[in-house]
């Protein structure tokens, strides 16, 4: 039989995939083994997450496609639904971790004060939806030794979405509903968080590239971390009316 068209997934500003049938080839990296021993631990105890298949002739790792609907261009949010159903699963996912713990090496630089293994990058891009029901969480190439706190904060950027103007009152319903939908970090805590977990990122950005990470050159010739310090400029502007928003 002959082998399945490989086809660009879109998205992927640190590489990109390729699908193939119902498989995922991404490039591999140090990381990798890491990534891969998490998604074995997290395989019976978690939905929503690719399986490791293992690598192919170029070297290039392979896992399951997740099929669903991406929300993660222009002006399109997830829905109040959607962002409650990817809250509840973050909280799943840590009650999941809590128990695996792994050296590394690991892509994103470990934050102050880790309790567990978290994947660093819950986003719409990195999130596919039947309808408002969660379908898959996929790309876990960030992931590493993290806290819930700084999971939600940077969750809050991007799904909110905080690193854009929404609007006050937006913004802190749509806060409020994360909050709630992951349970136990209240959602102030949550926004005053943020700009730590930017700024760890910021910083990551150009040293991961210099020291020879393709993936975070490539983010930087798009912009970064140059984008994303303006955006959270913005938000440091507005932060204040949307806390005076929060119950």
């Amino acid at each position: 039989m002959a082998e399945p068209a490989e086809v660009r997934l879109p998205g992927g500003n640190l590489g990109g995939a390729i699908r193939a049938g119902d498989t995922v080839h991404r490039a591999a990296g140090p990381w990798t083994p890491a990534v891969h021993a998490l998604l074995g631990y997290l395989a019976p105890r978690l939905p929503h997450i690719p399986r490791v298949l293992g690598f192919d002739a170029r070297g290039r790792e392979v896992l399951s496609y997740l099929p669903g609907q991406v929300t993660a261009d222009g002006p399109a949010v997830l829905s109040l639904a959607q962002l409650t159903a990817l809250a509840r699963w973050a909280r799943q996912f840590h009650d999941a971790v809590a128990g695996f713990w792994h050296p590394g090496p690991w892509r994103f630089p470990a934050v102050t004060g880790a309790t567990l293994i978290g994947h660093n990058d819950i986003a719409p891009y990195n999130a596919c939806f039947d309808g408002d029901r969660l379908a898959g969480v996929f790309d876990w190439d960030m992931a590493g030794p993290s806290t819930p706190l700084m999971e939600l904060a940077f969750m809050a950027w991007n799904c909110v979405p905080l690193w854009r103007d929404t609007g006050p009152e937006t913004a802190a319903a749509r806060l409020t509903v994360l909050a709630e939908g992951y349970g136990g970090l209240p959602a102030r805590q949550i926004l005053s968080t943020v700009p730590e977990r930017i700024r760890l990122l910021l910083d990551h950005i150009p040293v991961a590239a210099a020291a020879g990470d393709a993936g975070m050159a490539a983010l930087m010739t798009t912009g970064e971390p140059g984008i994303s310090a303006r955006a959270l400029d913005g938000l440091l502007s507005r932060m204040p009316g949307i806390a005076a928003r929060l119950g």
